[in-house]
């Protein structure tokens, strides 16, 4: 008997890189499953189901906002994976006591809390802020995992007040009274201080009002961003920071979870249950925003600085030396002290952030890829860098490139 062909329904942003590469990862599993994929061009707030009825489906995946569509979702008996987690409010925008819904798949708050405060921390910072553009619950768990990890290293983190609620203007930052407050919150921080900003949204504003500000960014704010969309990374000025969540594997794994339910298979026990199932962020991608080092010490700060922007350049200690006059000695007790490295070692890590940096944006051959960070040949690169990385450097370009799903499935 030949196997049902299912018609499955995607409710999901297509302008913004994080849902777009969802949609990339449903798309991938569609093809590999023979579905009948049906999605449109549509905002993160477009909620309507006018075109599309739920009960003409056999499975949806949805990224609703708004609890009155989830409830529509729930209420029509059709199978669906929910990749973003409603509020529950009544008519007067008060929350209700209705039960929420969770994310079935989502990115592990925990891994990216750990992977941006440790950035910093690796960086000298020891003053911490946090910044969300609205008051949405569904982003108190990343809020509240980067504080419990900066609490259990002993360090307290400077967080937003934000009251803006999503009732009246989804982006607030056009209007002149929350510009004002956010403007005297960033001047009255300590500085220098590494902010977390929750979106790449959230971070545009803050370089944004940086710049009107005269707070040199990352010097006094250094600031690192999450969704790791390079239009908008990469036009602001500095460039920002941001951390690639892997939607690709969200989208890919929602679509897994969602055959398991239409054909009525055995779930995990965390796949659906209030949870979800986590997927592991993919990389920091390191831009001028937060490509700083605050160590006290200004020998060493520009020892360091000179190798950000030589090392891939053949630099030996000598160069190091001759650029910062100070001793061999003391050079190392400063590295050994902020850092914790050598200068030998500080140069190789850069040299592979810039590999995995052009392994990831570029088509650049391997050979080619070796010359640009400063090996002599591709064959010690290639070594080289399965031993920082611990895998060769076409295996990190797939992996990097497309996303990592989770064998399982």
């Amino acid at each position: 008997m030949q196997k049902k062909t299912f018609r499955v329904l995607a409710f999901c942003e297509t302008n913004t890189k994080y849902g777009r590469e969802i949609l990339e990862g449903v798309s991938q599993f569609a093809r590999e499953k023979n579905w009948i994929l049906s999605f449109e061009q549509r905002g993160r707030f477009e909620l309507s189901f006018d075109r599309y009825l739920p009960s003409t489906a056999d499975g949806i995946i949805s990224r609703t906002i708004h609890f009155s569509a989830n409830e529509i979702l729930e209420k029509s008996g059709v199978p669906f994976v929910e990749l973003m987690g409603a509020v529950p409010r009544n008519q007067n925008g008060k929350k209700t006591l209705s039960r929420k819904k969770f994310s079935d798949i989502g990115t592990d708050e925990n891994a990216l809390a750990k992977m941006i405060a440790d950035h910093f921390i690796e960086r000298g910072l020891r003053q911490f802020a946090y910044y969300d553009m609205e008051n949405v619950p569904m982003f108190y768990p990343r809020r509240n995992a980067y504080l419990e990890y900066l609490s259990s290293l002993d360090y307290s983190c400077h967080v937003y007040p934000s009251t803006w609620t999503c009732q009246d203007c989804y982006f607030p930052q056009w209007h002149e009274k929350y510009r004002k407050r956010l403007s005297k919150w960033l001047l009255a921080l300590p500085k220098p201080i590494g902010l977390f900003a929750s979106l790449d949204q959230c971070g545009q504003i803050v370089l944004e009002l940086c710049q009107e500000l005269g707070i040199r960014v990352p010097q006094e704010i250094s600031l690192v961003a999450v969704g790791n969309d390079k239009w908008i990374c990469r036009m602001m000025n500095p460039a920002m920071s941001s951390v690639n969540c892997n939607s690709f594997a969200v989208g890919y794994l929602a679509a897994a979870l969602l055959e398991k339910k239409m054909r009525h298979e055995p779930i995990a026990s965390n796949a659906n249950t209030g949870g979800g199932t986590t997927v592991q962020p993919q990389y920091l991608a390191i831009r001028q925003s937060s490509d700083f080092y605050s160590v006290g010490d200004p020998d060493i700060e520009k020892a360091l600085l000179f190798i950000r922007e030589n090392a891939c350049n053949r630099i030996q200690l000598k160069d190091i030396l001759n650029e910062v006059i100070i001793s061999q000695r003391t050079l190392y007790r400063g590295f050994d002290k902020y850092i914790h490295r050598t200068p030998q070692a500080e140069i190789l890590r850069v040299q592979m952030e810039e590999a995995k940096c052009l392994l990831r944006e570029t088509q650049f051959s391997i050979a080619c890829i070796a010359r640009r960070t400063g090996f002599s040949n591709a064959i010690y690169f290639i070594q080289v860098f399965r031993r920082e990385c611990g895998m060769t450097p076409n295996v990190y370009r797939i992996q990097n490139r497309f996303g990592s799903v989770m064998e399982e499935y």
